[in-house]
């Protein structure tokens, strides 16, 4: 693994990390626990490396969700983790400010026109991200609020 893929993994790794301790800190006075497991993650990129996944369960034991880190090396982005939860899935995505972008230049009679186009709205800062609707291109920083939420439609919980 050359230094450039190196620094990506441990940058994405030690992104997770600190996504599952935000979430641990989110859900600290609920009835919810979350456990850290290592898993191994091989990309074509990087070959294998270790990275955790957060396990959520209830009091009783019963696994509500798990956040499962996917890989560093992802179109467009730093990053992705999948919220898998007992009905469905969400994924999230690391992204740097302002979000992936495609510059084109179109040379028409010497004239040269070039033009960024952003794939998604609505991203100000670098962070974990849930795209809405990816026909609109509608990009929602991971928050508590927004963690509830898709835990909700992921699993069907009330986070109390």
């Amino acid at each position: 693994m050359n230094e450039k893929v190196a620094e990506a993994v441990t940058t994405f790794v030690d992104s997770v990390n600190n996504l599952f301790s935000e979430i641990e800190s989110w859900i600290a006075q609920s009835n919810l626990k979350g456990t850290r497991q290592e898993t191994e993650i091989s990309e074509e990129a990087s070959g294998k490396y270790k990275v955790n996944k957060l396990t959520l369960t209830d009091k009783d034991g019963k696994r509500i969700a798990e956040i499962l880190p996917v890989g560093t090396f992802i179109i467009g982005g730093n990053g992705r983790v999948d919220l898998n939860g007992t009905i469905d899935k969400a994924i999230i995505v690391s992204l740097e400010a302002g979000g992936p972008s495609m510059t084109t230049t179109t040379t028409v009679g010497g004239q040269a026109e070039t033009r960024t186009t952003r794939f998604y709205k609505g991203i100000e800062n670098q962070g974990w991200y849930w795209i809405e609707d990816k026909r609109r291109g509608k990009a929602n920083l991971f928050t508590k609020e927004l963690f509830t939420e898709l835990l909700r439609e992921v699993s069907d919980y009330e986070l109390t």
